[in-house]
């Protein structure tokens, strides 16, 4: 609820209520902090049921999720990469000629794997790229 609105159930001015609030963060109010939480609360539910009707429509429509998707669009995108890593003899080196740009993305949707000295192409996305 926005500060002018509770001054004017109040009946005082706005200013004695944004000055409160102050003090009352200020200080670690338990209230103040309980009535945050509950607030969080309630719109982290209100964007759950949001992203949850956007994902449904997005299955219904393409008949993946979103993450499939995006791993298809992926592999789609960095192919000619991903088949000089496969024909290489040393995988881990050859992402590691890869620039930093190209290998967080892979990464990041699961293509290649996390790690130092043992980067290889995921299963999935090799099983992907053979087909």
């Amino acid at each position: 609820m926005k500060h002018s609105k509770i001054a004017s159930q109040l009946g005082v001015n706005r200013w004695v209520i944004v000055n409160d609030l102050t003090l009352m963060r200020r200080e670690g109010d338990p209230e103040l902090k309980e009535a945050r939480r509950a607030q969080a609360l309630i719109q982290a539910g209100k964007q759950s049921v949001g992203a949850k009707e956007r994902d449904e429509r997005f299955v219904n429509m393409t008949g993946m999720t979103l993450q499939e998707k995006s791993f298809q669009n992926m592999i789609e995108f960095f192919k000619t990469e991903l088949m000089n890593i496969m024909n290489s003899s040393d995988q881990n080196a050859a992402i590691m000629r890869l620039p930093k740009s190209t290998r967080r993305p892979l990464v990041k949707n699961g293509i290649i794997t996390k790690g130092w000295h043992n980067r290889v192409i995921t299963p999935l996305a090799l099983e992907y790229l053979v087909s």
